[in-house]
């Protein structure tokens, strides 16, 4: 072929056969064309698809199964740019020069109309110019049919223009000076202009102007846009302030403020936005006399109902003749209704331990409970709420820092009518076992009956005791041990544990008739 402005590529798809069998002439047709956008303009990249259509194949013969041709475009108007197999499985790959592809379908025929491939081009130069395939050969699995061919017609345009400016810009009341490369400006009106009219003009006859017109005015700023866009797409905003002069006054003071049921605290100034009034049960609304200090300013007030035993936040509005607001703030505490009877509430919600673990579980019922914690522990923390969060006072009793041994934590609860009920957690903190000045006594200091003696005289090694009388009260002779005491029947066994936790000999304790 003779070359002249055309250049010719070559796309030649291979075909991969399902298996070896021999040629059988049997009848079958298909057409390829082209699809996509036929219009573009110079330097725009654009895609056409090829297709396969009107499949008329056996289908005992596994549909088109391969494609081979020739593609051809004339390079002075178009550049080639990409080919991609865009149906899966359809496979195909081109070589490093774009100007050789291969590929086939194999198992997965052909039978109706697929998009098999898509072929991206660049536009050159202004024209009209086609792209089409030659020498096109299409195969089923055993032979070859009956193909057409629809090229592709692409119209290439100048590009379209991106002239964004305008090439007017006015405004009906009030100055500006236009240069369309400057794209904000003020303009400045009085405080009687209420609306203005915003005139702009294109200089690209192809291009749109949006936000000129009629456009009414507030007091203050007031801002609006104009928005140009070219042929292109390309967006120029232009922005035009105008500033409306506000004469209004801004005055937004009280020049009084007075409480009909009860003193402000503190006394009213203007100048000061919080006050603070207790009133008695019976006032239900607050009688509020006020003025603002400007004739021109409004003032309203809100929240004015309030609740009994409860501050109530009511809001004094002063609206300035300009819009501005100014909030005076009555933080109003209503007193105690007299017939209401008073809450005995006095219960805890619950009782908590940070360390350890509280014994028995927390029962609002239960007022004694313990936490037995390791030598290794120092510190716990105990937290409690109670029941009646409105009424109920809590106070706590106890150091966080713990000492070994017992350590008293108590929880009082008040009700609103004074009752009390007193909840005890004892924290017991174990010994040091690496401290070798740990203590080994198991020895009594001394025994004490409760209105009864003993028969026989206190010796830390005697062991057995009668005595007349009613409570045992056994003292260690080092304090740092435990004594337990356990009665049964007429026998009363004192035991003590020394800090390295030996145990001495029980003393055992008969009644007035046990011997």
């Amino acid at each position: 072929m003779k070359k002249i402005n055309k250049r010719l590529i070559i796309l030649s798809l291979l075909s991969f056969f399902l298996f070896l069998c021999p040629l059988k002439i049997l009848a079958g047709s298909a057409s390829l064309t082209f699809s996509g956008n036929g219009t573009t303009y110079v330097g725009r990249e654009f895609s056409v698809d090829l297709n396969v259509t009107n499949v008329n194949v056996d289908p005992n013969q596994g549909g088109i199964s391969s494609i081979q041709a020739n593609l051809v475009f004339d390079s002075n108007y178009l550049e080639y740019a990409d080919g991609i197999g865009v149906t899966s499985p359809y496979k195909f790959h081109i070589n490093k020069d774009y100007n050789y592809a291969v590929g086939g379908f194999g198992s997965d025929g052909i039978f109706s109309n697929t998009k098999i491939f898509t072929f991206k081009f660049k536009a050159k130069k202004v024209g009209s110019t086609q792209i089409s395939l030659s020498n096109l050969k299409v195969t089923d699995a055993s032979e070859r049919i009956a193909a057409t061919i629809n090229s592709k017609t692409i119209n290439i345009t100048e590009p379209p223009s991106s002239n964004s400016n305008l090439k007017s810009l006015s405004v009906s009341v009030g100055s500006l000076n236009f240069n369309k490369n400057n794209t904000s400006y003020d303009v400045y009106v009085e405080n009687n202009v209420d609306s203005i009219t915003i005139n702009a003009q294109a200089e690209d006859g192809g291009a749109t102007v949006s936000g000129a017109g009629f456009k009414s005015l507030n007091y203050g700023n007031n801002r609006f846009d104009i928005t140009v866009k070219a042929p292109s797409g390309d967006v120029k905003t232009y922005k035009i302030n105008v500033n409306r002069k506000d004469l209004r006054s801004n005055n937004n003071y009280l020049s009084y403020l007075k409480v009909g049921d009860g003193t402000l605290s503190p006394s009213f100034s203007k100048n000061t936005l919080e006050y603070n009034i207790s009133v008695p049960f019976s006032v239900t609304n607050l009688k509020i006399d006020t003025k603002a200090e400007d004739s021109k300013s409004k003032v309203n007030i809100y929240n004015n109902n309030l609740v009994s035993e409860e501050t109530v936040k009511v809001r004094i509005e002063v609206v300035a003749e300009n819009g501005s607001v100014r909030n005076y703030i009555i933080n109003a505490t209503r007193g105690k209704d007299p017939d209401k009877p008073l809450s005995n509430n006095n219960y805890l919600a619950n009782l908590t331990v940070d360390n350890g673990i509280l014994s028995p579980a927390f029962d609002k019922e239960q007022l004694n409970y313990i936490v037995y914690l390791p030598y290794e522990y120092e510190t716990i923390n105990i937290d409690a709420a109670v029941e009646d969060t409105r009424y109920a006072k809590l106070e706590r009793n106890g150091d966080s820092s713990l000492r070994q041994g017992n350590n008293p934590f108590t929880f009082k609860v008040t009700a609103e009518d004074n009752t009390t009920r007193t909840y005890t957690v004892t924290v017991v903190r174990g010994i040091n076992l690496l401290d070798n000045n740990l203590s080994s006594n198991v020895y009594l200091k001394s025994i004490k009956i409760k209105k009864g003696i003993l028969k026989q005289k206190f010796n830390k090694k005697r062991f057995y005791y009668t005595f007349t009388g009613g409570k045992i009260t056994a003292i260690p002779e080092d304090e740092n041990s435990k004594v337990i005491i356990v009665s049964n029947d007429d026998v009363t066994t004192i035991i003590v544990e020394s800090q390295t936790g030996d145990i001495g000999d029980e003393a055992q304790m008969l009644s007035n008739d046990g011997i």
